[in-house]
């Protein structure tokens, strides 16, 4: 009698000194992602592991040097987010960041391209501005005390084939996040902050904290 396969439901979330304090592009603890240091991944079981959320803070060089890892951990199923400015692409398919030439907010605007499990029920509008003051704000209270671009400043090119570009960023609608498949699995790439920090529970971005999750562990 065969052993039955091991179920792959874990969320792991990988970053360079994780931390639950959720500071800028870091990998923030949320129910059901387990956190670990990016260089902890040679060592990972990765049998039960469904999805790997990457931070914008992980060693590209370094991932670079496990690409065979990691594109086996994908190509077999695996779903991989990579969150941040790929600058060494460390897997086949993903297409270097470059940086958006802007002027103000406008500029920066994120528009919906396609849909996708991890940005359900999300409102693009409640990515584009960022405050330090305290408490629930409208978009016009959050468009003169907020900073805008924390989402993103910049854009891919050079897309691999059959990639699907999920949002855009300012009038021209360049590509910020795409999703491609690799073998079995599927990529999602965000070039900004780690969408995890985004989960505000005064907006609609909370969900994050859970659509997020839910890809990861292959429940969307």
């Amino acid at each position: 009698m065969t052993a039955a396969a091991p179920t792959r439901t874990r969320a792991v979330g990988l970053a360079l000194a994780p931390t639950v304090a959720g500071g800028m592009g870091v990998q923030v603890a949320v129910d059901d992602l387990e956190l670990y240091d990016c260089y902890d991944l040679p060592e990972l079981d990765l049998g039960t592991v469904g999805g790997i959320s990457l931070s914008a803070t992980c060693d590209q060089l370094f991932l670079g040097r496990h690409r065979a890892l990691l594109e086996e951990f994908v190509r077999s199923g695996g779903r991989l987010l990579v969150n941040g400015h790929v600058v060494e692409p460390f897997l086949p398919g993903l297409a270097r960041w470059r940086r958006l030439v802007y002027e103000g907010p406008r500029d920066l605007v994120i528009s919906r391209l396609s849909p996708h499990p991890i940005w359900d029920g999300v409102d693009l509008d409640d990515v584009l501005f960022r405050t330090g003051v305290p408490g629930a704000h409208t978009f016009e209270e959050l468009r003169a005390i907020g900073v805008a671009g924390f989402y993103g400043r910049g854009y891919h090119l050079d897309l691999p084939e059959g990639a699907r570009v999920l949002n855009g960023i300012g009038p021209l609608q360049a590509p910020i996040d795409y999703t491609f498949a690799l073998g079995a699995g599927e990529v999602v790439v965000h070039g900004g902050l780690d969408l995890l920090t985004f989960a505000d529970p005064t907006r609609s971005t909370a969900r994050f904290a859970t659509t997020v999750i839910a890809w990861l562990r292959s429940d969307r």
